[in-house]
């Protein structure tokens, strides 16, 4: 089990610049839970007179002795000493049906926090499901099958074509799954299909739908809100950071990002109502939950919730440049400042491939590669790695997933030549990192 890094949560009052905090912790578990800070324990420092309307902000500027208006300064001061932990604050949460914790994908603290989340609701009797954006609507079935039938992680991944749909390193998101397994807490696949969100990038919103299947039409929202600006105004920002763009372009990118967060939302109301006894964790990316415009205000839309938004402070960019009305206090309910964690080194057979007609060849060797050292050759045909046949570039992913340096496993492969129909040779190969 992987250890939760040290983090202090943000009650978001106001949040600006970069923090780095260091927290005394308790374990739980075998876990290292966050530290919480409390609103009334920010100090406010500004040149401007603050007023509150509901959750926002307007700010009235002062000005200097030469009458020059300063900009804002949207600055607060973090008590640490007042910080309670993580498992003092979480009847904040429990409270909610709706708790949807943002992540960087890539992010390996980020991952570990909504395990602690998750680990404490859990242990406060909380009947929670886990509503995940890593798997696609179509494939629920094994998701129940691995929960409560039995499947195993490699299993999962093939039959749900993982690493084809989503791609990202599994072992981010194999604690938060085996701790659903071991405990029977449902997993929701939230995300469309692939499938869906090709035609609407290539045909648009109304082209897309005129030729859905029957089982994409079950998952395509039918009801789709573009009224806030703030919400297109963000993406647009995004989309312009890259050259030759066309506002035809735009539109697609918006329909594919608004295709996202219908189609999450209509999956996590869904569940909602079905089970108006539990509550649902959402996982997902941080830019489908910052604000609330994205997934949690289509949940709402479609069924009243109580909710509540929690986001890695990592990588959060404030919107002062699009609206002065829309400001910090919108972005999260709370936000989590961590240290950095890594992954430990993969173990690798240190080769590319590529697919062919006939099957999975390697193309190159990296250098010092275990595979090339075992006397595999450039154009071999992969057969089978360990117990796994390997048709497609992910089964090989998916066959190496759980693997470390220093194992040694069987690599099978069909090797062809001028003077007969070719060979299958059999190796042994000693991981590397």
């Amino acid at each position: 089990m992987w250890k939760v890094p040290a983090v202090t949560v943000l009650s978001l009052f106001l949040f600006s610049g970069c923090y780095t905090m260091q927290s005394n912790t308790s374990p739980t578990e075998g876990t290292t839970l966050p530290e919480v800070i409390d609103r009334d324990a920010m100090h406010p420092i500004s040149l401007y007179s603050t007023s509150f309307t509901g959750n926002r902000h307007t700010k009235t500027p002062s000005s200097s002795k030469n009458g020059d208006s300063h900009p804002p300064l949207p600055t607060r001061i973090i008590d640490l000493s007042a910080l309670p932990d993580l498992d003092g604050s979480l009847p904040l949460l429990t409270g909610k049906r709706l708790l949807l914790i943002g992540e960087t994908h890539t992010r390996l603290a980020d991952h570990l926090n909504q395990l602690a989340i998750i680990q404490g609701l859990y242990h406060r009797g909380k009947d929670i499901a886990i509503g995940v954006e890593f798997f696609q609507q179509p494939f629920q079935a094994h998701l129940d099958d691995f929960i409560f039938g039995g499947l195993e992680h490699t299993d999962l991944l093939s039959r749900t074509e993982y690493y084809d749909r989503w791609g990202y390193d599994y072992r981010l998101y194999e604690p938060i799954m085996e701790f659903a397994r071991e405990r029977g807490i449902p997993l929701v696949a939230l995300n469309v299909s692939s499938e869906i969100v090709k035609k609407v990038s290539t045909q648009g919103w109304d082209g897309a739908k005129k030729t859905l299947t029957p089982s994409e039409l079950a998952q395509f929202p039918q009801t789709v809100d573009r009224r806030n600006k703030y919400y297109e105004q963000r993406l647009r920002k995004i989309f312009e950071q890259h050259p030759d763009v066309s506002k035809k372009d735009f539109q697609r990118f918006l329909d594919v990002q608004l295709l996202w967060d219908e189609g999450m939302a209509k999956s996590a109301a869904k569940y909602l109502v079905a089970h108006p006894d539990r509550t649902l964790v959402v996982l997902a990316g941080a830019g489908h939950l910052s604000y609330g415009d994205g997934i949690p205000s289509r949940v709402k839309r479609r069924t009243p919730v109580d909710a509540a938004i929690i986001l890695p402070a990592t990588g959060i960019e404030l919107d002062s440049g699009i609206s002065s009305s829309k400001t910090i206090p919108n972005i999260a309910d709370l936000l989590l400042v961590a240290g950095e964690q890594e992954l430990p080194p993969a173990g690798i057979l240190g080769v590319t491939v590529e697919t062919k007609p006939e099957g999975v060849q390697i193309a190159s060797f990296t250098p010092k590669s275990p595979a090339e050292m075992a006397g595999m050759e450039q154009g071999d045909r992969l057969l089978k790695i360990g117990t796994r046949t390997i048709k497609t570039t992910s089964d090989v992913k998916v066959a190496l997933w759980d693997k470390r340096p220093g194992e040694q496993i069987s690599v099978a492969i069909y090797r062809s030549n001028w003077f007969s129909s070719g060979e299958k040779i059999r190796f042994k190969v000693k991981l590397g990192k």
